[in-house]
């Protein structure tokens, strides 16, 4: 199995977009199995993917992201990550073999109890221990990170065995890049992801400033920076709104737009397969999760 954080300290790069597409490109063209985790409060991956009233059920039955790390990192109402996974998703008719664990903007509350009680160790391990587990059951497993340095986003770049970064082609994206490059040197005993590369997203094949962009970032060994890129195409950015009728993979990325997925998810395919999956760091043994509370905080339902 293996396991991405996709990630950029700059929002607003399509993110969300880019995991949902290159999740739906694996299924269909490589058969792969993909867990996808929305660890992002604003559920973008989530809604793309789930009709609103499926997710409003799911963050009542306690089935996301953020109530299994309340109940299994704070204690309330411990759960098994497997019973907070919404399989069928997708509206791809061929993309059978995904599944999510959901988001939820209660993620924000979580991570600053999590930052309150000094229990990042637990939450790393607890990541840690469902990716280890996901093994038995799916190929991949994509971590959809919030923008910025969070509690959650750094459990997932440093127990992951790959961070992927999209950025669009201009100089606030290119610094936000810059900015979760440095994060990456600090503390290297941590452990971290090991870099799959830069992946330049909504790029205007039209524009010059673009290509020299993409063209210097190339240039840039340790960047990593990917030959193919993801076109300014309309078919992708609506893409993002889910659609109740299933429909081909074909009809959601026609024509280049889903030329641009199948030569990005191969070139993903390849990175990986050439190189060694690099060992997860075996984590000091954390403090005991506290026992179930009678309650959990006003801020969280899980």
């Amino acid at each position: 199995m293996t396991s991405i954080a996709i990630m950029n300290a700059k929002g607003g790069v399509g993110k969300s977009t880019l995991t949902m597409a290159i999740a739906e490109t694996l299924a269909v063209f490589h058969n792969k199995s993909v867990l996808l985790i929305d660890a992002d409060a604003q559920m973008n991956l989530s809604l793309m993917l789930m009709p609103p009233e499926a997710l409003t059920e799911s963050k009542k039955a306690g089935r996301s992201l953020a109530a299994w790390l309340a109940g299994n990192v704070l204690g309330y109402a411990r759960t098994d990550w497997r019973e907070c996974v919404i399989g069928g998703i997708s509206d791809v008719d061929d993309a059978r073999s995904l599944a999510i664990m959901p988001g939820d903007m209660d993620m924000t509350f979580v991570e600053r109890e999590i930052a309150a009680k000094s229990a990042l160790m637990r939450a790393r391990q607890a990541c840690r221990r469902l990716l280890d587990e996901a093994e038995e059951f799916v190929d991949f497993v994509m971590a959809d990170c919030p923008p910025g340095i969070s509690v959650i986003t750094e459990c997932w770049l440093r127990e992951c065995d790959w961070h992927l970064i999209p950025i669009k082609p201009d100089i606030l994206a290119v610094s936000g890049m810059e900015y979760l490059r440095r994060f990456r040197t600090q503390n290297p005993q941590l452990g971290f992801a090991a870099h799959l590369g830069v992946l330049i997203n909504m790029k205007d094949t039209r524009s010059p400033i673009d290509q020299m962009t993409h063209e210097y970032l190339s240039k840039e060994s340790d960047l990593r920076c990917f030959a193919s890129a993801i076109p300014m195409i309309g078919h992708i950015q609506k893409a993002a709104l889910f659609v109740r009728e299933e429909r081909s993979y074909q009809n959601k990325y026609p024509g280049a737009a889903g030329q641009a997925l199948r030569d990005v998810t191969a070139e993903i395919l390849e990175r990986i397969s050439a190189e060694a999956v690099p060992e997860p760091e075996i984590l000091p043994e954390p403090e005991a999760v506290p026992e179930p509370a009678d309650a959990p905080p006003a801020s969280v339902e899980p």
